[in-house]
């Protein structure tokens, strides 16, 4: 029996020997393995409730109705460049002969035939009243502002002269000029006159338009 066991053991041994003499040395690293599939994206959760409309503010107080105005009574303003003015010939007055001014149309449907225009020119700070001619009295070199009317337009016109013998004449001042006009109904004029009021006086006029609304 004794026999047996060594016997046993001594071929263990071999074997173990043997195998540990068949182990070679380690081979090199293997190749990276191929990616692997992207994993599912995870569901987008809901969208969360709009939230409820808020309340309409209150409505504003209606403001206090304005005064009436007079209807026979239209204002305007316009300023009108050195450039607009046109020569024209300007008819004389009775034997006058036809001569040449400076002229610019305005177009103005609140110009009827029951109308009556009052134009003034601004000067500075002032409104002086149409027509406006000025003479200097050293050599009697003169400028004329003046406008006419009719049905459905006003039109001004323009004219100097820097001698009254042999000067310079021309037919559109050096600046734009600012004309204001007013256009009433024939009896609202007359009602003014009789009353004593300064037509030539922007202020005059319009004075009395607003006492008489």
């Amino acid at each position: 029996m004794n026999k047996f066991y060594r016997l046993l053991s001594v071929v263990t041994l071999a074997l173990s020997v043997a195998l540990w003499s068949c182990k070679g040395d380690q081979g090199p690293q293997g190749p990276t393995g191929p990616q692997g599939p992207q994993g599912i994206t995870g569901a987008t959760g809901p969208t969360g409730a709009t939230g409820p409309t808020g309340a309409t503010g209150a409505t504003g107080a209606t403001g206090a109705t304005g005064k009436d105005g007079n209807s026979n009574v239209k204002y305007a303003e316009v300023t009108v460049k050195v450039a607009d003015w046109k020569t024209v010939s300007a008819a004389g007055i009775g034997t006058g002969a036809t001569g040449q001014t400076g002229a610019v149309d305005i177009p103005d449907a609140n110009v009827s035939a029951t109308s009556v225009v009052m134009a003034y020119v601004k000067v500075g700070s002032q409104w002086l009243g149409l027509p406006r001619v000025i003479i200097k009295e050293t050599d009697g070199a003169t400028e004329q502002v003046n406008y006419a009317f009719e049905t459905g337009k006003v039109t001004f016109f323009y004219s100097s002269q820097t001698a009254a013998i042999g000067g310079i004449k021309s037919y559109k001042p050096q600046t734009d000029l600012t004309f204001s006009y007013v256009t009433v109904e024939k009896t609202l004029r007359l009602s003014m006159e009789s009353e004593g009021v300064n037509i030539n006086s922007r202020e005059a006029v319009d004075s009395y338009l607003k006492s008489h609304q």
